[in-house]
């Protein structure tokens, strides 16, 4: 008869009472280190998000710094240039007052003294635009501020079509009268232009120095 082995009563299988602590140690193990690598991801990510905040912060203060003394620059431009147009405005406006009837017939020579007709115009300058295009710095400032510095370049590039109007009549050959009426209306849209340039410069200085100083 073949030989029929019986196991002992005490040859019993591990039971779960032996390996519980060790898969609960794994398990722990595991799950901490889970959490660490988690941990350690989270904190690089706000690390290298508050690394790029401050890059950006850092980017729009230059931005904002260039800003001040470019319109600052244009302010005093514009301001050399307003009082004397008024007055050339001024002066032309009498003069056909009182010379209205001798200009319309346009049979005798100008009356003289013929007023002062120098087109001189304030050099305005865009380049902290440009610079803050390239940068891509204004997607950083504020946008509204953004949206007001806009308006005044946009004034400051009519003004300057103004002055390039004139200067092309200028060169073109016309009628006496028609020149001076040509110029007295350069004048009278300068000096409003100008006037709003300076009003615009003004709003802006405030909040350029609140967002300089944030």
């Amino acid at each position: 008869m073949p030989e029929v082995h019986l196991p002992a009563l005490d040859d019993e299988e591990p039971g779960p009472e032996v390996t519980a602590p060790h898969r609960t140690k794994s398990y722990f193990k595991i799950g901490l280190e889970v959490v660490l690598i988690s941990m350690g991801v989270f904190l690089g990510l706000v690390g290298e998000g508050w690394r790029e905040n401050a890059e950006h912060r850092e980017l729009a203060e230059a931005s904002l710094r260039r800003f001040r003394a470019e319109f600052e620059a244009n302010k005093a431009e514009v301001n050399r240039v307003h009082g004397r147009h008024v007055q050339q405005l001024q002066a032309l406006e009498k003069y056909f007052a009182e010379n209205g009837k001798t200009l319309v017939e346009g049979r005798q020579p100008l009356p003289q003294p013929v007023p002062d007709m120098t087109t001189d115009s304030a050099g305005v300058a865009y380049a902290a635009w440009d610079v803050a295009l390239a940068t891509q710095s204004l997607a950083y400032i504020d946008a509204d501020l953004v949206a007001a510095m806009s308006s005044a370049y946009r004034m400051q590039q009519m003004y300057e079509d103004a002055h390039r109007n004139i200067q092309q009549a200028q060169y073109a050959p016309s009628a006496p009268v028609h020149s001076l009426l040509g110029h007295m209306a350069y004048f009278g849209d300068a000096s409003i232009y100008e006037e709003q340039l300076l009003k615009q410069y003004d709003a802006l200085f405030s909040r350029l120095d609140k967002g300089i100083g944030d």
